[in-house]
Protein backbone atom coordinates (compact mmCIF):
# COMPACT_ATOMS: atom_id res chain seq x y z
CA UNK A 1 0.00 0.00 0.00
CA UNK A 2 2.81 2.42 0.89
CA UNK A 3 4.57 1.65 -2.40
CA UNK A 4 1.32 2.32 -4.29
CA UNK A 5 0.94 5.71 -2.61
CA UNK A 6 4.55 6.59 -3.34
CA UNK A 7 4.21 5.66 -7.02
CA UNK A 8 1.00 7.70 -7.40
CA UNK A 9 2.64 10.61 -5.59
CA UNK A 10 5.76 10.50 -7.77
CA UNK A 11 3.79 10.20 -11.02
CA UNK A 12 1.58 13.10 -9.95
CA UNK A 13 4.62 15.19 -9.01
CA UNK A 14 6.25 14.39 -12.35
CA UNK A 15 3.15 15.51 -14.23
CA UNK A 16 2.87 18.71 -12.20
CA UNK A 17 6.53 19.62 -12.78
CA UNK A 18 6.32 18.77 -16.48
CA UNK A 19 3.10 20.77 -16.78
CA UNK A 20 4.73 23.85 -15.24
CA UNK A 21 7.85 23.51 -17.37
CA UNK A 22 5.75 22.92 -20.50
CA UNK A 23 3.80 26.12 -19.80
CA UNK A 24 7.12 27.93 -19.50
CA UNK A 25 9.12 26.31 -22.29
CA UNK A 26 6.86 24.14 -24.41
CA UNK A 27 7.10 20.41 -24.96
CA UNK A 28 10.89 20.66 -25.45
CA UNK A 29 11.40 22.49 -22.17
CA UNK A 30 14.93 21.10 -21.83
CA UNK A 31 16.02 23.97 -24.10
CA UNK A 32 14.64 26.43 -21.55
CA UNK A 33 16.39 24.58 -18.71
CA UNK A 34 19.69 24.76 -20.58
CA UNK A 35 19.21 28.51 -21.16
CA UNK A 36 18.47 28.94 -17.45
CA UNK A 37 21.62 27.05 -16.57
CA UNK A 38 23.72 29.14 -18.99
CA UNK A 39 22.28 32.36 -17.57
CA UNK A 40 23.00 31.19 -14.01
CA UNK A 41 26.62 30.47 -14.99
CA UNK A 42 26.97 33.94 -16.52
CA UNK A 43 25.60 35.59 -13.36
CA UNK A 44 28.02 33.58 -11.20
CA UNK A 45 30.94 34.55 -13.42
CA UNK A 46 30.04 38.23 -13.49
CA UNK A 47 29.62 38.28 -9.70
CA UNK A 48 33.07 36.69 -9.43
CA UNK A 49 34.57 39.32 -11.74
CA UNK A 50 32.81 42.14 -9.84
CA UNK A 51 34.17 40.90 -6.52
CA UNK A 52 37.72 41.12 -7.91
CA UNK A 53 37.41 44.68 -9.28
CA UNK A 54 38.66 46.41 -6.12
CA UNK A 55 41.73 44.28 -5.57
CA UNK A 56 42.75 44.48 -9.25
CA UNK A 57 43.03 48.30 -9.05
CA UNK A 58 46.28 47.92 -7.11
CA UNK A 59 47.50 44.78 -8.88
CA UNK A 60 50.56 44.54 -11.13
CA UNK A 61 50.25 45.71 -14.71
CA UNK A 62 50.41 42.17 -16.15
CA UNK A 63 47.72 41.01 -13.76
CA UNK A 64 45.52 43.95 -14.79
CA UNK A 65 45.98 43.03 -18.46
CA UNK A 66 44.90 39.43 -17.80
CA UNK A 67 41.90 40.63 -15.82
CA UNK A 68 40.95 43.03 -18.60
CA UNK A 69 41.02 40.17 -21.09
CA UNK A 70 38.81 38.13 -18.75
CA UNK A 71 36.26 40.99 -18.64
CA UNK A 72 36.24 41.21 -22.44
CA UNK A 73 35.64 37.47 -22.68
CA UNK A 74 32.70 37.73 -20.28
CA UNK A 75 31.32 40.63 -22.29
CA UNK A 76 31.61 38.52 -25.42
CA UNK A 77 29.89 35.61 -23.66
CA UNK A 78 26.95 37.87 -22.74
CA UNK A 79 26.67 39.15 -26.32
CA UNK A 80 26.74 35.59 -27.68
CA UNK A 81 24.08 34.60 -25.16
CA UNK A 82 21.83 37.45 -26.29
CA UNK A 83 22.16 36.32 -29.90
CA UNK A 84 21.45 32.75 -28.79
CA UNK A 85 18.24 33.92 -27.10
CA UNK A 86 17.03 35.39 -30.39
CA UNK A 87 17.64 32.02 -32.06
CA UNK A 88 15.88 30.20 -29.21
CA UNK A 89 12.81 32.44 -29.58
CA UNK A 90 12.73 31.98 -33.36
CA UNK A 91 12.88 28.20 -32.88
CA UNK A 92 10.06 28.42 -30.29
CA UNK A 93 12.30 27.07 -27.55
CA UNK A 94 11.61 30.06 -25.30
CA UNK A 95 8.71 32.47 -24.87
CA UNK A 96 8.97 36.16 -25.71
CA UNK A 97 8.38 37.01 -22.06
CA UNK A 98 11.24 34.83 -20.81
CA UNK A 99 13.52 35.95 -23.61
CA UNK A 100 12.93 39.62 -22.77
CA UNK A 101 13.55 38.95 -19.07
CA UNK A 102 16.84 37.19 -19.78
CA UNK A 103 17.98 40.07 -22.02
CA UNK A 104 17.01 42.50 -19.26
CA UNK A 105 19.11 40.52 -16.81
CA UNK A 106 22.11 40.69 -19.16
CA UNK A 107 21.71 44.47 -19.31
CA UNK A 108 21.65 44.65 -15.52
CA UNK A 109 24.89 42.62 -15.44
CA UNK A 110 26.49 45.07 -17.90
CA UNK A 111 25.50 47.93 -15.61
CA UNK A 112 27.07 46.01 -12.69
CA UNK A 113 23.69 45.56 -10.97
CA UNK A 114 24.46 41.95 -10.12
CA UNK A 115 22.24 41.80 -7.04
CA UNK A 116 19.21 43.03 -8.99
CA UNK A 117 20.10 40.64 -11.84
CA UNK A 118 20.16 37.76 -9.35
CA UNK A 119 16.73 38.74 -8.02
CA UNK A 120 15.29 39.05 -11.54
CA UNK A 121 16.65 35.59 -12.35
CA UNK A 122 14.84 33.97 -9.41
CA UNK A 123 12.14 32.53 -11.68
CA UNK A 124 14.78 30.86 -13.84
CA UNK A 125 16.42 29.41 -10.72
CA UNK A 126 13.03 27.93 -9.87
CA UNK A 127 12.86 26.35 -13.31
CA UNK A 128 16.32 24.83 -12.75
CA UNK A 129 15.21 23.47 -9.38
CA UNK A 130 12.17 21.95 -11.07
CA UNK A 131 14.40 20.37 -13.70
CA UNK A 132 16.74 18.95 -11.03
CA UNK A 133 13.79 17.57 -9.09
CA UNK A 134 12.32 16.11 -12.27
CA UNK A 135 15.55 14.16 -12.86
CA UNK A 136 15.34 12.74 -9.33
CA UNK A 137 11.67 11.83 -9.75
CA UNK A 138 12.33 10.17 -13.13
CA UNK A 139 15.14 8.13 -11.59
CA UNK A 140 12.90 7.05 -8.69
CA UNK A 141 10.11 6.11 -11.10
CA UNK A 142 12.54 4.11 -13.21
CA UNK A 143 13.50 2.08 -10.14
CA UNK A 144 9.86 1.70 -9.13
CA UNK A 145 8.96 0.47 -12.61
CA UNK A 146 11.69 -2.17 -12.46
CA UNK A 147 10.57 -3.20 -8.96
CA UNK A 148 6.89 -3.49 -9.96
CA UNK A 149 7.78 -5.46 -13.09
CA UNK A 150 9.91 -7.84 -11.03
CA UNK A 151 7.14 -8.33 -8.47
CA UNK A 152 4.59 -8.91 -11.23
CA UNK A 153 6.83 -11.57 -12.80
CA UNK A 154 7.19 -13.30 -9.42
CA UNK A 155 3.43 -13.30 -8.85
CA UNK A 156 2.79 -14.59 -12.39
CA UNK A 157 5.32 -17.37 -11.82
CA UNK A 158 3.60 -18.36 -8.56
CA UNK A 159 0.19 -18.38 -10.24
CA UNK A 160 1.61 -20.49 -13.05
CA UNK A 161 2.97 -22.97 -10.48
CA UNK A 162 -0.39 -23.12 -8.69
CA UNK A 163 -2.19 -23.79 -11.97
CA UNK A 164 0.37 -26.50 -12.79
CA UNK A 165 -0.20 -28.13 -9.40
CA UNK A 166 -3.97 -28.02 -9.92
CA UNK A 167 -3.63 -29.93 -13.21
CA UNK A 168 -1.19 -32.56 -11.91
CA UNK A 169 -2.72 -35.95 -11.03
CA UNK A 170 -2.15 -37.37 -7.51
CA UNK A 171 1.28 -38.88 -6.88
CA UNK A 172 1.47 -42.68 -7.23
CA UNK A 173 2.91 -43.40 -3.80
CA UNK A 174 3.57 -47.05 -4.65
CA UNK A 175 5.94 -46.11 -7.46
CA UNK A 176 7.71 -43.57 -5.24
CA UNK A 177 8.03 -46.19 -2.52
CA UNK A 178 9.60 -48.68 -4.97
CA UNK A 179 12.07 -46.03 -6.14
CA UNK A 180 13.17 -45.33 -2.56
CA UNK A 181 13.48 -49.06 -1.88
CA UNK A 182 15.66 -49.57 -4.97
CA UNK A 183 17.92 -46.70 -3.89
CA UNK A 184 18.18 -48.14 -0.38
CA UNK A 185 19.03 -51.61 -1.74
CA UNK A 186 21.76 -50.13 -3.92
CA UNK A 187 23.18 -48.34 -0.90
CA UNK A 188 23.15 -51.50 1.20
CA UNK A 189 24.83 -53.52 -1.56
CA UNK A 190 27.51 -50.85 -1.88
CA UNK A 191 28.20 -51.04 1.86
CA UNK A 192 28.49 -54.85 1.76
CA UNK A 193 30.74 -54.59 -1.29
CA UNK A 194 33.05 -52.05 0.37
CA UNK A 195 33.29 -54.20 3.49
CA UNK A 196 34.11 -57.25 1.36
CA UNK A 197 36.80 -55.37 -0.62
CA UNK A 198 38.36 -54.00 2.57
CA UNK A 199 38.45 -57.52 4.00
CA UNK A 200 40.24 -58.77 0.88
CA UNK A 201 42.82 -55.96 0.98
CA UNK A 202 43.46 -56.66 4.67
CA UNK A 203 44.48 -60.28 3.88
CA UNK A 204 48.19 -61.16 3.82
CA UNK A 205 49.54 -60.93 0.28
CA UNK A 206 50.46 -64.61 0.22
CA UNK A 207 46.86 -65.54 1.07
CA UNK A 208 45.33 -62.99 -1.29
CA UNK A 209 47.31 -64.43 -4.21
CA UNK A 210 45.58 -67.77 -3.64
CA UNK A 211 42.13 -66.24 -4.25
CA UNK A 212 40.76 -67.08 -7.67
CA UNK A 213 38.76 -64.80 -9.96
CA UNK A 214 39.75 -61.50 -8.35
CA UNK A 215 40.90 -60.13 -11.72
CA UNK A 216 37.31 -60.61 -12.99
CA UNK A 217 36.05 -58.01 -10.52
CA UNK A 218 38.81 -55.52 -11.26
CA UNK A 219 41.76 -56.46 -9.06
CA UNK A 220 45.15 -56.13 -10.84
CA UNK A 221 46.18 -59.25 -12.73
CA UNK A 222 49.27 -61.36 -12.10
CA UNK A 223 50.25 -64.59 -13.86
CA UNK A 224 50.22 -67.92 -11.99
CA UNK A 225 54.00 -68.17 -12.42
CA UNK A 226 54.62 -64.69 -10.99
CA UNK A 227 52.17 -65.31 -8.15
CA UNK A 228 53.95 -68.54 -7.27
CA UNK A 229 57.38 -66.92 -7.38
CA UNK A 230 56.22 -64.02 -5.18
CA UNK A 231 54.52 -66.37 -2.70
CA UNK A 232 57.63 -68.53 -2.43
CA UNK A 233 59.79 -65.48 -1.69
CA UNK A 234 57.39 -64.20 0.96
CA UNK A 235 57.35 -67.57 2.74
CA UNK A 236 61.11 -67.95 2.52
CA UNK A 237 61.66 -64.40 3.89
CA UNK A 238 59.04 -64.84 6.62
CA UNK A 239 56.96 -62.04 5.04
CA UNK A 240 53.90 -64.20 4.36
CA UNK A 241 51.83 -62.19 6.89
CA UNK A 242 52.48 -58.85 5.15
CA UNK A 243 49.61 -57.15 3.30
CA UNK A 244 49.93 -55.46 -0.08
CA UNK A 245 50.11 -52.06 1.64
CA UNK A 246 52.86 -53.18 4.02
CA UNK A 247 54.92 -54.69 1.18
CA UNK A 248 54.44 -51.48 -0.86
CA UNK A 249 55.77 -49.45 2.07
CA UNK A 250 58.75 -51.84 2.48
CA UNK A 251 59.59 -51.42 -1.21
CA UNK A 252 60.16 -47.74 -0.50
CA UNK A 253 62.54 -48.30 2.43
CA UNK A 254 66.30 -47.79 2.22
CA UNK A 255 68.62 -50.73 1.50
CA UNK A 256 70.29 -50.29 4.88
CA UNK A 257 67.00 -50.81 6.68
CA UNK A 258 66.05 -53.75 4.47
CA UNK A 259 69.47 -55.34 5.00
CA UNK A 260 68.96 -54.96 8.75
CA UNK A 261 65.81 -57.12 8.36
CA UNK A 262 68.01 -59.91 6.97
CA UNK A 263 66.42 -59.88 3.52
CA UNK A 264 67.98 -61.12 0.32
CA UNK A 265 68.14 -57.67 -1.31
CA UNK A 266 68.59 -58.75 -4.95
CA UNK A 267 65.68 -61.17 -4.62
CA UNK A 268 63.59 -58.59 -2.73
CA UNK A 269 64.13 -56.06 -5.52
CA UNK A 270 63.16 -58.70 -8.09
CA UNK A 271 60.05 -60.06 -6.36
CA UNK A 272 58.70 -57.08 -4.37
CA UNK A 273 60.23 -53.74 -5.39
CA UNK A 274 59.82 -54.55 -9.10
CA UNK A 275 56.09 -55.12 -8.48
CA UNK A 276 55.51 -51.90 -6.54
CA UNK A 277 52.98 -50.67 -9.13
CA UNK A 278 51.07 -53.95 -8.84
CA UNK A 279 51.08 -53.68 -5.04
CA UNK A 280 49.82 -50.07 -5.21
CA UNK A 281 46.93 -51.04 -7.51
CA UNK A 282 46.11 -53.92 -5.19
CA UNK A 283 46.02 -51.77 -2.02
CA UNK A 284 44.10 -48.87 -3.67
CA UNK A 285 41.55 -51.00 -5.52
CA UNK A 286 38.12 -49.36 -5.71
CA UNK A 287 35.19 -49.73 -8.11
CA UNK A 288 31.43 -50.09 -8.35
CA UNK A 289 29.92 -53.23 -6.77
CA UNK A 290 30.09 -56.43 -8.80
CA UNK A 291 26.67 -57.80 -7.89
CA UNK A 292 27.21 -61.26 -9.42
CA UNK A 293 30.46 -61.79 -7.49
CA UNK A 294 28.92 -60.37 -4.31
CA UNK A 295 25.86 -62.61 -4.58
CA UNK A 296 28.07 -65.65 -4.95
CA UNK A 297 30.02 -64.84 -1.77
CA UNK A 298 27.34 -63.34 0.52
CA UNK A 299 23.87 -64.77 1.13
CA UNK A 300 22.39 -61.52 2.43
CA UNK A 301 23.76 -59.67 -0.58
CA UNK A 302 22.21 -62.31 -2.86
CA UNK A 303 18.72 -61.71 -1.43
CA UNK A 304 19.11 -57.94 -1.71
CA UNK A 305 20.27 -58.31 -5.31
CA UNK A 306 17.30 -60.51 -6.18
CA UNK A 307 14.87 -57.91 -4.82
CA UNK A 308 16.69 -55.15 -6.65
CA UNK A 309 16.44 -57.16 -9.88
CA UNK A 310 12.66 -57.31 -9.41
CA UNK A 311 12.50 -53.55 -8.97
CA UNK A 312 14.53 -53.03 -12.16
CA UNK A 313 11.43 -54.03 -14.15
CA UNK A 314 9.62 -50.81 -13.16
CA UNK A 315 12.71 -48.67 -12.63
CA UNK A 316 12.04 -46.07 -15.35
CA UNK A 317 8.41 -45.50 -14.44
CA UNK A 318 9.22 -45.41 -10.72
CA UNK A 319 12.06 -42.94 -11.18
CA UNK A 320 9.93 -40.69 -13.38
CA UNK A 321 7.15 -40.64 -10.80
CA UNK A 322 9.63 -39.94 -8.01
CA UNK A 323 11.01 -36.96 -9.97
CA UNK A 324 7.47 -35.66 -10.48
CA UNK A 325 6.73 -36.09 -6.76
CA UNK A 326 9.92 -34.21 -5.89
CA UNK A 327 8.95 -31.35 -8.20
CA UNK A 328 5.46 -31.20 -6.71
CA UNK A 329 6.89 -31.16 -3.20
CA UNK A 330 9.34 -28.42 -4.10
CA UNK A 331 6.61 -26.28 -5.67
CA UNK A 332 4.37 -26.73 -2.62
CA UNK A 333 7.24 -25.66 -0.35
CA UNK A 334 7.95 -22.58 -2.46
CA UNK A 335 4.24 -21.71 -2.49
CA UNK A 336 3.79 -22.30 1.24
CA UNK A 337 1.09 -19.92 2.44
CA UNK A 338 0.33 -18.64 -1.06
CA UNK A 339 -3.31 -18.17 -1.96
CA UNK A 340 -4.49 -18.11 -5.56
CA UNK A 341 -7.16 -15.48 -4.99
CA UNK A 342 -4.71 -13.24 -3.12
CA UNK A 343 -2.11 -13.64 -5.83
CA UNK A 344 -4.63 -12.78 -8.55
CA UNK A 345 -5.64 -9.67 -6.60
CA UNK A 346 -1.97 -8.69 -6.14
CA UNK A 347 -1.31 -9.17 -9.85
CA UNK A 348 -4.31 -7.02 -10.72
CA UNK A 349 -3.02 -4.27 -8.41
CA UNK A 350 0.50 -4.52 -9.85
CA UNK A 351 -0.84 -4.28 -13.40
CA UNK A 352 -2.85 -1.22 -12.37
CA UNK A 353 0.32 0.29 -10.92
CA UNK A 354 2.19 -0.49 -14.13
CA UNK A 355 -0.52 1.33 -16.09
CA UNK A 356 0.02 4.40 -13.90
CA UNK A 357 3.79 4.18 -14.34
CA UNK A 358 3.46 3.74 -18.11
CA UNK A 359 1.00 6.60 -18.47
CA UNK A 360 -1.94 4.35 -19.36
CA UNK A 361 -3.91 5.31 -16.25
CA UNK A 362 -4.27 8.44 -14.14
CA UNK A 363 -2.53 8.62 -10.74
CA UNK A 364 -4.70 9.25 -7.71
CA UNK A 365 -5.30 12.95 -7.09
CA UNK A 366 -5.55 14.10 -10.71
CA UNK A 367 -9.29 14.71 -10.80
CA UNK A 368 -9.35 18.30 -12.12
CA UNK A 369 -12.67 19.98 -12.60
CA UNK A 370 -13.83 20.97 -16.08
CA UNK A 371 -13.27 24.59 -15.07
CA UNK A 372 -9.71 23.83 -14.04
CA UNK A 373 -9.03 22.01 -17.30
CA UNK A 374 -10.39 25.00 -19.19
CA UNK A 375 -8.08 27.41 -17.39
CA UNK A 376 -5.02 25.26 -18.14
CA UNK A 377 -6.09 24.95 -21.78
CA UNK A 378 -6.41 28.74 -22.04
CA UNK A 379 -2.94 29.25 -20.53
CA UNK A 380 -1.43 26.77 -22.99
CA UNK A 381 -3.07 28.59 -25.92
CA UNK A 382 -1.80 31.91 -24.61
CA UNK A 383 1.77 30.64 -24.43
CA UNK A 384 1.38 29.20 -27.90
CA UNK A 385 0.52 32.66 -29.23
CA UNK A 386 3.40 34.33 -27.40
CA UNK A 387 6.01 31.93 -28.85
Amino acid sequence: MEDDKEVHSLVLEKRQIESKLTLAGGDDFHFLLQDCSDLSDIIDEIEDVSSQMGEKEHAAFESKIKFSRKIRRKAKDMKNFEQHLVSEYENKHITLEHGKRMVSIIKLLRSKSTDKARREAAIFSEFMEMGARLEIVNDLLLKKRAQVEREARDVEANLSDIEWLEKEPPVDEEKVKRHHEAAHLQEELSKIWQAHVQALKALPMAELLKKEGLEKIGFPEISAQEAGSLTAFLQKSRLEAKTAQELHEMAGESEQKLRHLGLDLPLFRQEVAARRSFLFNMMSFSREPDIAYLSAHDEHARKLAERRAELEKTKDADEKEWERAEKIGQKKTELSGANKASLEKSLQELHALQDVLNGKAEPAGTGESEEGKGIISSILKLFGKIK
